[in-house]
C-alpha cells in the first residue's frame, strides 16, 4: 500500500512525485469529479494531503460524512493529515478530517497580511513560499493577540496557531490526534506540490517524537547555532537566491524569445485563414526578402476582390507600384486545413497570376501556394499533401506548391547555420511543382 495519500490532486502532481521516487496513492472526493461514489480513506498512509477548495456539490453536506473515521484512525496511529484550503465550504473539510470545534472557512486574508508562528519548523518553508499563497481563510471564529499562538479546544484540545492574519485570526494551524497530528494549512495555489515535497523531504517530521522524548527541532533554532554555521548557512541562502534570480531571467527569456519569434513560426504549423497568412508573411520577411505586401493591407481603402494573399517584389528598393508593373512578382497563396489540398485550390495559382498579369502589364511572374495541411497532425509525420496531378500541373505552369511545415523547416536550419536565407529564397524563386528545400 502506498505510504503518501493525494486527495483531489491533479494527476501532474502525482506524477511529480512518483518521479522523486515517493511511494504515492491518489483518491479523489465527489467535489472534485462531480460523481456521488464512495471515498475510501483506509490504508497504512504515512501522510495524507488533501486539497480543499472549489464549489461544493450543491445541497450535499452529506457526501463522504462518514469518511473521516478511517482516516482519524490512522492519524490517531501516528499518520499526518495535511490539509491545504482554497476554498469551499466547511463540511468539504471535515468530512474528510472529522469535525473540529469552531472550525470554519470564511474570508481569506491577502499573503501580506499572513504573520507566521516563529516557531523554527514551520517558519522557514512558510516565509519561502509565502509570495505564492493564494488563499489564508480564517479558521476560527476568534482572534488572538500578537504573542497567543495556542488555544485550548474543549473538544479537541489544543489548537497551535501556524499563521495568522495581522489582526489575529489563525489561517493555518496543528490540531494533535493521539500519536498523529492533523495541519491546516493555506493554499499555495500551482506551489503547493512543492510544499508538499517540501514536507515529505523531511524538512518536517512527519510524525511527533515519542512521549517523554524532546524533539529536536529547537536544536536548530538561533540560540544554539555558532557564528561559522550560521555564516556558512547564510552565504549558502546567499548563492541560492542568485541562482533563483538567474533561472527566473532564464525564464523571462525564454518567454520573451517565444512571444517575439518562436511562436510567430510555430503558427505555420497550426494556424489557418488570417493567422496563417500573417505567419507566412512574416516568414517570408524574416528571409530577407525586402518587399513582402500584404495584399489585405496594400487594398485597405480600396473596394475589390483581394484574391491572392502577398505580393514578393523584387528589386526591394522599388515603389510597390512600380514593382508591380516592372519588377519580378511572387504571388502567394497561404491555404490550410485538416485534409489534402483540392484541385481548386491550386488551380488558383494560375487563375489568379493570370489576372495579375493583365492588370499590372507584367509577365514576369509565378505564383506559390504555402499550404498547412493535416494541421490537427504533428507536422513532421504528416503526408505530402499535393496530389501527383497537382504537382505536374504546377510545374507546367511555371508556379510552386511548399508545404509550411517544409518552410518551417528551411527556416529553422537556416538558424542552425547549415543553410543561408539567399539560399532558401534563391529555391523559391527557381524550384516549380513541389518545392522541397536542399538543406
Amino acid at each position: 500500500m502506498a505510504k503518501i495519500l493525494l486527495v483531489d490532486f491533479s494527476p501532474a502532481d502525482r506524477d511529480r512525485l512518483i518521479a522523486e521516487k515517493y511511494d504515492v496513492d491518489a483518491r479523489s472526493t465527489g467535489w472534485a469529479t462531480g460523481l456521488d461514489e464512495p471515498l475510501d480513506l483506509s490504508g497504512e498512509h504515512d501522510v495524507v494531503f488533501y486539497q480543499v477548495g472549489g464549489e461544493a456539490a450543491a445541497g450535499r453536506p452529506d457526501l463522504h460524512a462518514d469518511a473521516h473515521g478511517s482516516l482519524l484512525e490512522r492519524v490517531r496511529e501516528g499518520a499526518r493529515a495535511v490539509c491545504f484550503i482554497g476554498g469551499g465550504e466547511t463540511f468539504q473539510l471535515t468530512n474528510i478530517v472529522g469535525p473540529l470545534d469552531g472550525l470554519q472557512i470564511k474570508d481569506s486574508a491577502r499573503a501580506e497580511t499572513v504573520v507566521f508562528s516563529p516557531r523554527a519548523l514551520f517558519h522557514v518553508p512558510f516565509e519561502r513560499f509565502r509570495p505564492y499563497i493564494a488563499n489564508a481563510f480564517r479558521l476560527l471564529p476568534e482572534t488572538f493577540g500578537d504573542g497567543i499562538w495556542e488555544t485550548e479546544s474543549s473538544a479537541n484540545g489544543k489548537f497551535e496557531f501556524l499563521a495568522k492574519t495581522t489582526d489575529g485570526a489563525p489561517v493555518a494551524m496543528v490540531v494533535r490526534k493521539g500519536k498523529g497530528e492533523l495541519l491546516l494549512l493555506p493554499s499555495f495555489g500551482p506551489k503547493t506540490i512543492e510544499v508538499v515535497d517540501y514536507i515529505l523531504k523531511d524538512k518536517l517530521p512527519l510524525t511527533p517524537e515519542p512521549p517523554g522524548e524532546a524533539g529536536a527541532g529547537w536544536l536548530e533554532g538561533e540560540d544554539y547555532v555558532f557564528p561559522e554555521l550560521r555564516a556558512l548557512v547564510a552565504k549558502r541562502d546567499e548563492e541560492k537566491k542568485k541562482l533563483e534570480e538567474a533561472l527566473a531571467d532564464y525564464d523571462r527569456q525564454i518567454k520573451d524569445l517565444k512571444a517575439g519569434g518562436q511562436e510567430e513560426f510555430h503558427r505555420l504549423l497550426s494556424g489557418e485563414g488570417a493567422v496563417l497568412k500573417n505567419a507566412v508573411v512574416h516568414a517570408l520577411r524574416y528571409l530577407g526578402w525586402g518587399r513582402v505586401v500584404d495584399v489585405d493591407q496594400y487594398w485597405k481603402k480600396t473596394i475589390r476582390n483581394k484574391e491572392e494573399d502577398a505580393w514578393v517584389i523584387d528589386p526591394p528598393d522599388m515603389p510597390v507600384e512600380a514593382g508591380l508593373h516592372k519588377g519580378e512578382l511572387v504571388i502567394i497563396l497561404a491555404r490550410g486545413g485538416k485534409n489534402w489540398a483540392t484541385d481548386d485550390e491550386c488551380a488558383l495559382l494560375q487563375k489568379f497570376k493570370g489576372r495579375r498579369m493583365q492588370e499590372f502589364d507584367n509577365t514576369r511572374m509565378k505564383a506559390v501556394l504555402v499550404g498547412n495541411y493535416f494541421s490537427a497532425a504533428e507536422a513532421k509525420s504528416r503526408p505530402n499533401p499535393f496530389s501527383a496531378t497537382q504537382i505536374e500541373e504546377t510545374q507546367k505552369d511555371g508556379n510552386g506548391l511548399v508545404t509550411t511545415y517544409e518552410l518551417f523547416r528551411a527556416i529553422k536550419a537556416e538558424k542552425e547555420g547549415r543553410v543561408s536565407k539567399d539560399a532558401i529564397r534563391e529555391q523559391i524563386r527557381r524550384k516549380t511543382g513541389l518545392i522541397t528545400f536542399e538543406i
